[in-house]
């Protein structure tokens, strides 16, 4: 993956390599593939003909251990995925496979190091900033390797570059991570704010009324999103009396479902930005979900502003389809304040990809 899997020819020009038993199929494609690079890793220690000492076998195990399937019966798929959605096993089998593909470079022959340089480079390049000093250690070290063997202290460095490399594409991955969790911690607090707003408008529909007293041709009337009434004097007391009367404890539901829609539409036109990621956390899912939460409020949000005057000349809505219509616009507008969401997501999958912290940004206006 990261460029160690490449194996030599073995002795006497056969290459004859281990068998590659991977077992059944694993519950997600992380998984498979860290099975298949866990195996990879051990055939290629055997290959350069090095004694596997206790930290490599234990790293592989540990490897092995936390990308398996462990559970068993009808909940086997269950427990695992739950698993990789905290992370914390994907973070523990990644660093694992790390630590061996440090180990070998470590124990591998001058002549295979000095091949692989090349490979180094490019995965140093892609999660190191331009300005790192380990990269440019490893750059003049690339050239040099292509005309004589490495000393110890070159080697070091050049290790000490992949493995700051490592590191950096799992503190990217741990990033992705807590972005993901924070998209569906807050889309899942949205939701429970529109489910309390629409059972309040169940409770109480005269608290929260989403309707409209519009002057027309027959003298004004009240119009809410699933009834109209006639309103015959301009009292205060017969308008609250009509509103109670013609107000549902349905239009509170029906609008944030209504915006929750939109919302669907807006979110699969967003979406079409979002690249495809390989990583094990459902980052596009997540967004999917606060975007519909977010479109249940901003539709029920948008016609209450404009029931109290916020908006001038959209006060007075004459029918309760003009009231749904504006519904659909408000849920489908919360692409407005999402969008910043999409772009960050952006970014974070630029820096799990290494297009992030390679680019054109050097290490100070990273840090900064």
């Amino acid at each position: 993956m990261n460029g160690m899997s490449d194996p030599p020819a073995g002795d006497g020009g056969k290459d004859v390599g281990p068998s590659l038993g991977l077992g059944g199929s694993a519950s997600a494609a992380w998984r498979e593939e860290a099975l298949t690079r866990a195996m990879e890793l051990e055939g290629l220690a055997e290959w350069l003909g090095l004694e596997q000492g206790t930290v490599i076998a234990d790293q592989l195990d540990r490897a092995r251990s936390s990308a398996a399937e462990e559970a068993q019966g009808r909940l086997r798929w269950l427990r695992p995925r739950k698993r990789s959605m905290w992370g914390a096993s994907v973070e523990r089998t990644l660093g694992s496979l790390d630590a061996v593909e440090t180990d070998l470079l470590r124990l591998a022959p001058d002549d295979y190091v000095r091949g692989l340089m090349p490979s180094l480079e490019a995965h140093v390049n892609r999660y190191l900033p331009k300005d790192d000093p380990r990269r440019m250690r490893l750059v003049s070290l690339v050239k040099k390797a292509e005309d004589g063997p490495l000393s110890p202290a070159e080697r070091g460095a050049t290790i000490a570059a992949y493995h700051a490399a490592n590191s950096q594409r799992r503190r990217e991955l741990l990033r992705l991570h807590t972005f993901r969790d924070v998209l569906f911690g807050a889309a899942l607090l949205l939701l429970l704010v529109a489910i309390g707003l629409g059972t309040l408008g169940s409770l109480r529909p005269d608290l929260l009324p989403l309707c409209f007293i519009p002057e027309g041709r027959q003298g004004q009337k009240v119009v809410c999103p699933t009834e109209e009434s006639p309103l015959r004097t301009e009292s205060v007391r017969d308008i609250d009396r009509t509103v109670a009367k013609t107000v549902s404890r349905w239009d509170l539901w029906l609008v944030e479902i209504i915006g929750l829609v939109a919302a669907g539409v807006a979110s699969a036109f967003a979406l079409r930005g979002i690249r495809g990621t390989s990583t094990p956390y459902g980052l596009p899912v997540a967004l999917a979900f606060l975007k519909l939460a977010t479109g249940a409020l901003t539709a029920f949000l948008g016609l209450l502003l404009m029931r109290g005057g916020f908006v001038p000349g959209l006060s007075a809505l004459d029918t309760s389809a003009q009231i749904l219509s504006w519904a659909i616009v408000f849920g489908y507008s919360q692409q407005l304040f999402t969008r910043f969401v999409d772009q960050q997501a952006n970014n974070v999958l630029d820096g799990v990809g290494g297009r992030g912290a390679a680019g054109d940004r050097p290490m100070t206006q990273r840090a900064a």
